[in-house]
C-alpha cells in the first residue's frame, strides 16, 4: 500500500510545498544548463534541432561550425546566446538585400507579380495584400494571370470582394492579354497597386519560365517609366526543404524580390527561411498567421524569433 500512501501525500502535498518543489526543479534545471560545457554532444544536438526546424543542412552545419570555436569555454546559456546571434545575424543580412517597398508612399504603379506552386496560400496571400494595401487608402487591382487553374479567377475575385479591391475579369484570355489590358486599366484609372497572380506549374521549369518572362516582358514593354516591379514567392511555412528548392526554381524562372511566408501559425516550423536566407540571400517580405484576411504581418524578426522556439 506504500504506492498508495505515496500518492495520497502527493495529491494532497501543501501548496507552499509544491511551489518550492517546482521552484526548485527549475532553478535545478537551470543550474544544469548553467554548469553543462559546449562540447561535441552539444552540438550535435544543436545541429539536430535546426534541422528538425527545416534550417538545412548547409546552415545547420555553418551554425555548429561557428559555434565549434566556443567549445569546451562556454556553457549552454552562452551558447544559446551566441546561436541566438548568429541566426539573427543571418536573417539581418538577407533582410539587408531588401529592394521593395511596400510603405505605400511610391510614386507611380506598383505591379507586385505573386509566384509559388499549388497549394501554398497564393491566393490567400493575394487577398490579404490587396486588404493590406487597401488599408493604407490605396487603389488595388487584382489581375487574374493563372490562366491554367480553372478556379482561380472566381477564387480571387471573392478575395477583391472581401478586400474591397478592383478586380480584371480576364474572360478567358491569355494571361498576356490579360496582363496588358491590367496595366491599361491601372493607369487610366490611376491604381496604385497591381497584383498579378501567376500559374504555379513548377512540374515543367522551362514552361514556367517561359510564362513569366512573356509576363515581365509585357511589362517592360506596355507600362510607364515610373512603374516598379517586384515578384514575392508565396512558400508554405510548413513544406520543409521542398520549399527551398520551390525559392531556387522560382528565383532561376524570375528573379525574385523576396518572399511571403504562408501559414506561419500552429505546427510550422518556419526555419527553412534561415536556409533560403544563407544560400539564396532572399529577405522575407511578408508572414502569413491564419486565415483571415488581416492575418498577414510585416515581416518582424523579434516577432519570428519568438515564433521559431531556438531555445536549447
Amino acid at each position: 500500500m506504500n504506492w498508495f500512501k505515496n500518492f495520497f501525500d502527493k495529491v494532497f502535498q501543501p501548496e507552499s510545498e509544491l511551489i518550492n518543489e517546482t521552484t526548485e526543479s527549475i532553478e535545478e534545471k537551470e543550474n544544469t544548463i548553467n554548469s553543462k560545457i559546449l562540447d561535441e554532444e552539444s552540438l550535435l544536438e544543436i545541429e539536430e534541432k535546426l534541422l528538425r526546424l527545416d534550417c538545412g543542412i548547409e546552415f545547420s552545419e555553418s551554425v555548429t561550425s561557428q559555434l565549434a570555436k566556443y567549445k569546451r569555454q562556454i556553457n549552454l546559456t552562452t551558447a544559446q546566446e551566441k546561436l541566438t546571434e548568429i541566426c539573427l545575424n543571418s536573417l539581418q543580412q538577407s533582410q539587408a538585400q531588401a529592394t521593395f517597398d511596400f510603405s505605400g508612399n511610391k510614386k507611380g504603379l506598383q505591379i507586385i507579380l505573386i509566384v509559388g506552386v499549388n497549394g501554398v496560400g497564393k491566393t490567400t496571400s493575394i487577398g490579404k495584400l490587396a486588404h493590406y494595401f487597401a488599408q493604407k487608402n490605396l487603389k488595388v487591382l487584382i489581375a487574374p494571370c493563372d490562366t491554367f487553374r480553372a478556379a482561380a479567377p472566381e477564387q480571387l475575385q471573392k478575395w477583391a470582394t472581401r478586400a474591397k479591391a478592383e478586380f480584371y475579369d480576364g474572360d478567358g484570355k491569355k494571361a498576356d492579354a490579360i496582363l496588358y489590358e491590367a496595366i491599361k486599366k491601372s493607369e487610366k484609372e490611376n491604381i496604385d497597386i497591381l497584383l498579378v497572380d501567376t500559374a504555379g506549374r513548377l512540374q515543367n521549369k522551362k514552361t514556367l519560365m517561359d510564362e513569366l518572362t512573356k509576363l515581365h516582358s509585357v511589362i517592360q514593354k506596355h507600362s510607364a517609366v515610373d512603374t516598379s516591379i517586384d515578384t514575392l514567392l508565396v512558400l508554405d511555412a510548413t513544406t520543409g526543404q521542398n520549399g527551398y528548392l520551390q525559392a531556387i526554381a522560382f528565383n532561376e524562372a524570375t528573379k525574385l524580390s523576396g518572399l511571403i511566408l504562408s501559414k506561419f501559425d500552429g505546427t510550422a516550423r518556419g526555419g527553412i527561411i534561415f536556409s533560403i536566407a544563407h544560400n539564396l540571400k532572399l529577405p522575407i517580405a511578408f508572414l502569413g498567421i491564419g486565415e483571415k484576411i488581416d492575418q498577414l504581418l510585416e515581416f518582424d524578426l523579434k516577432y519570428f524569433f519568438e515564433k521559431i522556439n531556438l531555445n536549447l
